[in-house]
């Protein structure tokens, strides 16, 4: 074909020396028509196709023989359609123009791109909606507890900046190519981009290139933005591991239940048990179990107030960690079950202020009152509530009582308040253990329930001095509030009254127990200046906020209460005690704790002392208690008048602290199963900083991945004769007319050498990638000026 179209353009000279079958070649400017032109996307190719093979010094011949050629004796030829129309290009297949590499790079990167990204949204966002991702999948639970997030995040980064790294290099070439086919370039740059087609690092060499070349002007294109978007997405995507850990926090998340080894049993054959006076002794706020009650403690119109069951599950664990490590726990447990009930009592009595012995300060005598008459108890629970339980035929139950009236300071005012214990309902404060044990089906009155009168008064020591003498508390203005009977003993000065039913029992029962917010075990903070703060311990005990949740109060909520099991040895009948039988130690430890918490809550060694210390700083005649201990009861009823509360929260505290006092003399251990929750690393934070670590890498794989496809659909639609990675394919399109004197000088000169020479000759022109007339694949010079 080629040989055709010479033909049909050139004329015969028959000068000697030359063979009578060599033409020379010679093309005007009008007979470009028969050239062979390229269009790519509408634009028109400004390089002739047709070249010569002939030397230039042959094309620019000229002689006698020449002017003498008569016109006649040239022939001419008409060109056939064929020779005129170009020949269409063969579209190479996907796979011939990217090869086999570089579609694995760029669909295998794609692949590795977004399983990746998948699995970091799958650890952003596998927590769950738990705060403990106890809903979490078990691949996510174990990456995070095992502390592997980081580590997988890694992995997960690595795949990613070396898939999108292997993308660059063929995007990079493809781009090359591009370049040379579709627009043009500088010459002294053409072997550069040419090479890059085969080989390169990445579009950073490109990127460089396009910025440097004084012909950044022609270079302005799709293809630039494609190199530059590219240069940043990969470069960004190598920091993707450390813009991810800023999505890393600290968390606490809930482990597997595992078998956990608890003490809650005494070893060996006892025959007394000997405890301190833990009333005596700051208060133990361990962490507990309780069962949720809707019961409110507010009084009726009749002034009935009751907090109704309670059931609380002490943890068999002496470490404090532990237990507040504690997300589920089933297993025995001790449960506390207990009962208060308040009313307005009645009662005839007298009172008077009594001078206190203070011995070293004989000079400055104290003052508390002192009330002795008979409760009719039976009566007051009968107009209260409507029961008669605690009456018959005889008539209601009655109990003469002396009991002591705190005296405050009158440079601290303040209410002050006192507990009195002045009777046991059948005889006996021992709730009787495993025979005939309390519980939740019972009333706060039934058998060995305390019958309590619990004092509130605003009377101060001076107060007391200045009523010496016995006076009738009936005679003094009443006003019934609630739970309580206000007597106005002097102007402005009140004793406030009630009567409290209290009942408790402990077992041994199977609990399931799970925490629903983080758990808390406060601190009280009494000091010996009379500054306090109980409102901590008073809200983890239940009696501060009336709506507080078990989650808000940081204590564990029990789930299920059932019969325990049989784990630790059954111990021997003993007395033909045969209803006792078929119980195990732990069972029995549970029955002994009972018993000493009754001694706790009633025993005061003196005799007719009945009252306890229920008040911070004041003078009285009775028990003293522990100031944290004491201001449960007085601080709650100052801040809620409940009275049914403030004890219930002294009980509490109470069994609690000996508990753990008891703790310490189990040797003997039962398997429970617990799920501890560990701090670890998460990732996520999604609903406090929104999650911008990942979504940026998520961006960036994006941007990435976009540039792939638009550079891989413009290369495969575009492209003719670039083949990515094949290095004789370049090698070749170097060697045409065009760069062949640039291949001679620089085989011995470095790059911005010949640059240089080619700037300072004007010969740093645009060219581009065609195909000659010779069929030959070469860099030709575009017809677009260089500025």
């Amino acid at each position: 074909m080629a040989q055709a179209n010479s033909q049909g353009t050139a004329t015969t000279n028959r000068n000697s020396g030359l063979s009578t079958d060599q033409s020379i070649i010679q093309e005007s400017p009008n007979e470009r028509s028969s050239t062979t032109s390229r269009d790519f996307f509408g634009q028109n190719t400004d390089t002739p196709t047709r070249n010569t093979t002939v030397p230039e010094a042959q094309c620019e011949a000229s002689g006698p023989e020449l002017d003498e050629q008569s016109a006649d004796d040239t022939p001419t030829l008409q060109p056939s359609e064929s020779e005129t129309t170009p020949t269409p290009e063969r579209r190479m297949t996907t796979r011939e123009s990217i090869g086999a590499l570089g579609l694995f790079a760029i669909i295998g990167g794609t692949l590795a791109c977004l399983a990746s990204l998948a699995f970091l949204i799958f650890l952003w966002t596998g927590h769950g909606s738990s705060p403990w991702a106890t809903d979490a999948s078990s691949s996510w639970r174990a990456i995070v507890l095992g502390g592997w997030v980081a580590q997988a995040t890694t992995l997960a980064t690595i795949l990613i900046r070396t898939a999108a790294a292997a993308q660059a290099t063929v995007c990079t070439a493809m781009l090359a190519s591009l370049f040379l086919e579709r627009r043009h370039v500088p010459k002294s740059d053409a072997a550069q981009f040419s090479v890059l087609r085969a080989v390169n690092d990445g579009p950073l060499k490109l990127a460089w290139l396009i910025l440097r070349s004084r012909q950044f002007y022609h270079m302005l294109c799709v293809e630039t933005a494609l190199v530059f978007l590219l240069v940043i997405s990969t470069l960004a995507l190598q920091f993707a591991s450390t813009i991810l850990f800023s999505d890393l926090r600290e968390s606490r998340i809930a482990a597997n239940m595992e078998p956990f080894s608890v003490n809650d049993y005494i070893v060996g054959d006892v025959s007394m048990l000997y405890g301190t006076n833990i009333g005596n002794q700051p208060p133990t706020n361990a962490i507990f179990g309780e069962l949720p009650s809707n019961a409110s403690s507010d009084p009726d119109s009749k002034g009935f107030s009751a907090t109704g069951a309670k059931k609380r599950a002490f943890l068999p664990l002496r470490e404090p960690g532990n237990r507040t490590a504690i997300h589920d726990y089933k297993g025995n447990a001790v449960v506390l079950s207990s009962s208060i009930a308040c009313m307005q009592p009645i009662m005839q009595a007298t009172y008077h202020g009594v001078e206190m012995a203070t011995g070293s300060r004989p000079s400055d005598p104290s003052y508390f009152g002192q009330i002795n008459g008979i409760l009719h108890y039976g009566e007051s629970l009968r107009e209260a509530h409507s029961v008669s339980d605690l009456c018959d035929s005889e008539g209601c139950s009655t109990v003469d009582f002396n009991c002591s009236i705190p005296g405050g300071y009158d440079f601290l005012p303040s209410w002050r308040t006192s507990l009195c214990i002045v009777d046991a309902i059948g005889g006996s404060f021992l709730p009787r253990g495993l025979r005939l044990g309390w519980n939740s089906t019972t009333e706060a009155w039934s058998n060995s329930s305390m019958v309590n009168l619990i004092f509130y008064t605003n009377m101060y020591t001076t107060d007391w001095n200045m009523s010496r003498s016995s006076k009738s508390l009936e005679s003094a203005p009443t006003t019934g509030v609630g739970e309580w009977n206000s007597y106005e003993v002097q102007t402005n000065k009140s004793v406030n009254v009630t009567l409290c039913f209290s009942n408790f029992h402990a077992n041994l029962a199977s609990v399931d127990m799970v925490a629903t917010g983080n758990l808390v075990e406060p601190l009280g903070n009494w000091s010996s200046t009379g500054v306090s703060d109980s409102s901590k311990v008073r809200k983890y005990l239940g009696v501060s906020e009336k709506n507080a949740t078990l989650a808000d109060r940081g204590i564990l909520t029990i789930q299920n209460i059932q019969e325990p099991e049989k784990l630790s040895p059954i111990e021997p009948v003993t007395d033909g005690a045969t209803d006792l039988a078929n119980h195990t130690s732990a069972e029995w430890a549970a029955d002994d704790f009972e018993d000493g918490l009754a001694g706790m809550l009633t025993y005061t060694g003196l005799e007719g002392v009945t009252t306890f210390q229920a008040c911070t700083l004041c003078d009285f005649d009775g028990i003293t208690r522990q100031p944290e201990l004491a201001a449960l009861i007085e601080d709650t009823i100052r801040d809620t008048g409940r009275a049914a509360d403030g004890l219930q929260a002294y009980t509490t505290a109470l069994a609690n602290t000996f508990y753990n006092e008891f703790l310490k003399d189990f040797t003997g251990a039962e398997e429970v199963r617990i799920a501890f929750t560990k701090t670890v690393q998460v990732a996520g934070a999604c609903q406090e900083s929104g999650c911008k670590g990942l979504v940026s890498v998520a961006s960036l794989v994006g941007i990435h991945l976009l540039c792939v496809a638009m550079t891989m659909y413009a290369y495969v639609r575009v492209t003719h004769y670039s083949r990515q990675g094949n290095t004789w394919q370049v090698a070749s399109q170097l060697m045409g007319p065009e760069l062949k004197t640039m291949l001679e000088r620089g085989n011995d000169l470095d790059d911005d050498t010949l640059r240089e020479e080619l700037k300072k000759e004007g010969n740093d022109v645009l060219v581009k990638l065609e195909r000659t007339e010779s069929g030959m694949v070469s860099m030709v010079r575009s017809l677009k000026k260089s500025k």
